[in-house]
């Protein structure tokens, strides 16, 4: 093993790494080339790896497009020592882990998780990957239809769509310009022999140890981790793999300074502007492209977004680094216009033009630079880990390739160069001449379709099949864009300026708690206390948990506002939504300053109020003051501008009765309608899967409202008293549930309660009597209840269908055996269901087996998304599949089952990395008034004694055919792939195929009793 270290590039102490955290690390370079980085972490109880390859689509075969996407799918169906497709899925699954893996333009990650004692088995089946791949031919055109099936998903994708088109507009030498994907004709389905054999020459080519960064994360000792990693990754190839190397850059003069028009598929409107850049390599720790962004992303009064704002042109607006290879990068600004901004395109590249002129004129400014280096370095400082250790692992390796090796945790965040020459060198870059303009809008689409459209320029990209059509950008059009913005403007000057100084920046990251002991300090699910109840009133039941765990300056406060509105009906709910949406908007250019600071907040209505708010402690409560304050602001005024205009006759006369506040929020409101409106509209292009579950939940969840009913009450501008007057009578009524947890004593909390509970009163809010209780319903045993959703005729470019397979059980936490049976057997199916219905049957790229549960009732749920079968064939092959799955149940061994059971008990009580995690499992327990907050201990704990014939029989009672308690609902959403044909029933199964049906089945079911609320516990019980 020693003979096999070339060297230690990186001893413990040398690697830079955040003050908190727990891991020592070592960095090895082995005789073959390959880089090692070792993280030892005695406390996890879940280990990870990730290795990261220099080589990607880029390097596909002209003769073979997508080969590097389908190399990486290839790689997972067996090696020479784990022959069986399945072996290296299934041992992650029995042992608490899973895997997966992506393929970039010039890299390709492969990652896993597993429980921290059999991550030697894990890596052992890992490495071989790199060694010893099979590319077994029985395999190949199985997997080559899970690449096809990949990229029909994405060819109804508007932003694979788009990214299609932006590569048409690259250089046709460069390799960005090529189809990356797969398809069966690309990867040559018809010359099977022919594909396996570029596979493995690819692999010999590229898959060289030189050419790869492993990360390894464990609870082992470090000495014992390059041990495991040595004795397996030394056999990897020698070599360097190949240096990317390309006859010319993405973007050269001649492809730049042009206008390019697409047409998405959803109702959208975005303009965004790209520049290629110097690659990011080149000054990775000046990152001249992250002080552009800043500049050009700020959302601050005076910033590009505000004034925008102010004409009501913008949704969303960023920048940033949008391509990037090892030759060149790609910088875009991404503007997201409201319908009244895609009315005036030109104004706002005009402004965009103006915002860039005025940043480069005014030069680099190293005061702002060092704002933005202390914003990285106190992110860096006080950073938390990953959730998953292998999200930790897979940046670790990629960062490996950019940075030396130690700066690999540091160097993503570092900016530790001023370079003032570089910063105007690439500002001087960004002029209209060296510019890409993409403008994507659904009105280009009568345009793109009519009968001239060719002649006129417009033309189908060759892959995903989207309209869009190139011009030069010239001066004509840029003293016109200067022509329509100055009129807009009236002759004033356009109030774009300079980010000003951050007031946000924390600067006290003192710990309010004293040092811990015994559980206070555990960050383990099954040991961490509960939050206190510290107020308990008609109106507010507050709870609060100061930290002494993760020892982080943050606190998060968050606020549940129950109300009457849901039950008044969709009109009420829809004003809330519009009246959230518009309090956001008005805190825009203030909270702005804050989340680039690391707080945030987030105010919205689903079927009731939520706000919260969480970051670092130290301004969060001048955040929380504000945003709160602002509600009853903006209702006032909403109610002030209402009152204001009742007499008025003419357009003159408004206007001048609202005044500049009232036309503002009016402005604001008609933003905020259209918004909505059109992400309603978008339902039908979403993905089948999505719609489904949508309908999954109209069906189980009674008494919903359904966007159709929405779109009926936003299809036209709100009375402002009508409006008001809905918000003020949702706030007349209302109990409060919050949860204060983090850095914040209880005397802050209480605080934060005054706030929160002062601004609701002084909109009249009193208690509410009784809280709203959801129905879910019943469905009936032994016959299949069938929805049948026909999307082709919506949306007749979704070419996929989408079958989900749902069988009722119950009400959870009440009978935790059976919760564990149900959860263990999902896992269980998981495996054994993506083997079946995607590996061998090929039924879609989408396969899924896991628990549903709507509200507090749960079921075991079987997902197929694709576009081989029709749903009613899915459904029968589902049903094939449940058979064998039982007797895989019957036949498992009682170590394997035992291997299941525990890997469910490590992936429950897995370490807590992030305060908000922890924060997460107690609001599950406050929002429901359950307040049972061992509830993990207590399932953890009927999981662990689960016996094999239990399972057995939850499988024949629930699951299989004929059982008694057998309630099952098959959703079907209908692609074109389906055809005409439809579904058929027989007694006593259902056919349910509108709205009206889901609701007349309501009334001939019944429903489970409605979760009961409980009583607040005292502080002292």
């Amino acid at each position: 093993v020693e003979q096999a270290v070339q060297a230690t590039l990186v001893a413990d102490k040398e690697v830079r790494r955040p003050p908190s955290d727990p891991r020592t690390y070592r960095v090895l370079q082995l005789e073959n080339g390959l880089q090692v980085l070792l993280a030892s972490d005695p406390t996890a109880s879940t280990a990870a790896a990730a290795l990261t390859v220099q080589c990607g689509t880029f390097q596909d075969p002209l003769e073979r497009l997508g080969l590097a996407h389908f190399h990486e799918h290839m790689l997972f169906l067996g090696t020479e020592k784990y022959p069986k497709e399945d072996e290296y899925s299934r041992y992650l699954s029995e042992h608490g882990g899973d895997s997966n893996a992506f393929t970039m333009s010039e890299y390709t990650t492969y990652y896993f998780k597993v429980g921290s004692p059999f991550l030697e088995g894990a890596l052992d089946r890992f490495a071989e990957f790199f060694i010893s791949p099979t590319f077994d031919p029985s395999g190949i055109e199985r997997e080559m239809k899970a690449v096809d099936s990949e990229s029909t998903n994405y060819s109804t994708e508007d932003g694979w769509r788009l990214l299609q088109v932006l590569k048409a507009t690259a250089a046709e030498e460069h390799p960005f310009f090529r189809f990356d994907v797969g398809n069966l004709d690309t990867l040559g389905a018809e010359d099977l022999p022919g594909t396996r054999e570029q596979l493995v020459d690819w692999n010999k080519n590229h898959y060289q140890a030189g050419a790869m960064k492993l990360a390894v994360v464990g609870q082992q000792p470090l000495e014992e981790l390059e041990k495991m990693a040595l004795s397996r990754f030394s056999r990897v190839r020698v070599g360097k793999g190949q240096e990317p190397s390309y006859p010319t850059l993405p973007w050269p003069k001649d492809q730049v300074g042009r206008i390019v028009k697409s047409v998405p598929l959803k109702e959208a409107r975005s303009i965004s502007a790209y520049w290629p850049l110097p690659p990011v390599q080149k000054h990775l720790f000046a990152k001249p492209e992250l002080y552009i962004a800043h500049m050009l992303g700020h959302e601050g009064k005076g910033s590009l977004h505000d004034v925008l704002n102010q004409f009501s042109w913008v949704d969303q607006l960023s920048a940033g680094t949008a391509q990037s290879f090892t030759d060149e990068q790609l910088f875009a600004v991404n503007i997201t216009l409201t319908p009244e901004g895609d009315l005036h395109r030109e104004e706002v590249l005009a402004l965009l033009f103006e915002s860039v002129e005025q940043i480069r004129a005014a030069g680099p400014q190293e005061e702002i630079f060092k704002e933005l280096a202390a914003l990285q370095e106190i992110s860096f400082a006080h950073k938390e880990d990953s959730p998953m250790p292998d999200d930790f692992a897979a940046s670790a390796a990629m960062a490996m390739h950019r940075y030396p090796a130690k700066e690999v945790l540091r160097g993503p965040f570092a900016l530790d160069e001023w370079r003032a020459d570089v910063v105007a060198e690439y500002l001087a870059r960004l002029t209209p001449e060296n510019c890409l303009i993409f403008i994507t809008s659904d009105g280009f689409n009568e345009e793109s379709c009519r009968s001239d459209a060719e002649e006129n320029g417009w033309k189908r990209e060759e892959w995903y099949k989207a309209s869009y059509k190139e011009e030069p950008l010239d001066e004509n059009h840029l003293s016109e864009w200067k022509g329509l913005l100055d009129k807009a403007l009236q002759g004033e000057e356009s109030s774009l300026q300079l980010p000003q100084p951050n007031r946000f920046i924390p600067e006290d990251f003192s710990l309010r708690a004293p040092s811990g002991t015994g559980l206070e300090t555990s960050k383990l699910p099954m040991e961490v206390l509960a939050p206190a109840p510290v107020t308990n009133e008609p109106m507010l039941r507050l709870w609060h948990k100061m930290d002494k765990a993760f020892k982080t300056p943050r606190e998060y406060v968050l606020a549940h506002v129950h109300t009457g509105t849901y039950n008044a009906g969709p009109e009420a709910v829809a004003m809330m939504r519009l009246f959230c949406g518009v309090v956001s908007d008005d805190l825009n250019t203030f909270a702005y300053d804050a989340n680039v600071a690391g707080l945030g907040y987030s105010l919205e209505f689903a079927d009731n109020l939520s706000l919260s708010v969480g970051g670092f402690n130290d301004k969060l409560p001048d955040l929380m003051k504000v945003v709160v304050e602002r509600v009853a602001d903006v209702l006032e005024d909403f109610e002030a501008a209402g009152k204001s205009i009742q007499d008025v006759t003419s357009e003159e006369e408004l206007c001048e009765a609202l005044g500049e506040r009232g036309q503002e929020l009016v402005e604001k409101l008609e933003v905020q309608r259209q918004i909505l409106l059109q992400d309603y509209k978008n339902f039908t292009r979403e993905e089948p899967w999505s719609v489904g579950n949508y309908y999954l939940s109209q069906l189980m969840l009674r008494k919903s409202w359904h966007l159709d009913e929405y779109i009926q009450v936003l299809e036209n501008m709100p009375d402002l008293l009508a409006m008001s007057g809905a918000v003020r009578q949702a706030l007349s009524a209302v109990q409060v549930d919050m949860l204060v947890h983090g850095n914040a004593t209880q005397d802050a909390a209480k605080d934060f309660a005054e706030i929160f509970c002062t601004n609701l009163k002084r909109l009249g809010a009193k208690p509410l009597p009784e809280l709203r209780k959801k129905e879910v319903t019943k469905l009936p045993k032994e016959s299949t209840t069938v929805f049948e959703f026909d999307l082709a005729k919506l949306n007749p470019a979704q070419e996929n269908c989408c079958t989900q397979v749902v069988y009722q059980v119950g009400k959870t936490n009440e009978d935790f055996k059976r919760d564990a049976c149900l959860s263990l057997s999902c896992h269980i199916a998981h495996v054994s269901a993506f083997q079946k219905l995607r590996t061998e049957l090929q039924l879609g790229y989408i396969v899924q087996a896991f628990p549903a549960v709507t509200e507090d009732v749960c079921g075991f749920s079987v997902l197929v998304q694709g576009n081989r079968e029709h749903p009613k064939d899915v459904d029968q092959l589902i049903e094939d599949w449940l058979a064998d799955f039982g007797q895989e149940l019957e036949a498992m061994s009682d170590e394997n089952f035992r291997k299941n059971v525990q890997a469910m008990v490590n992936e429950r009580t897995q370490r807590y990395s992030r305060l908000v995690q922890e924060t997460t499992r107690h609001w599950a327990e406050i929002l429901p008034r359950r307040y049972k907050f061992s509830r993990v201990v207590e399932a953890t704990e009927a999981l662990e004694n689960i016996q094999k014939e239990e399972v057995l029989e939850f499988f024949k009672e629930y699951l299989a055919k004929g059982a008694a308690s057998r309630r099952k609902l098959s959703v079907r959403v209908l692609g074109t792939s389906a055809g005409d044909v439809k579904s058929e029933v027989e007694e006593p199964d259902v056919l349910l195929t509108s709205l009206e049906d889901l609701r007349r089945f309501h009334g001939v079911t019944e429903s489970f009793p409605p979760a009961a609320f409980s009583e607040m516990p005292t502080s002292d019980e």
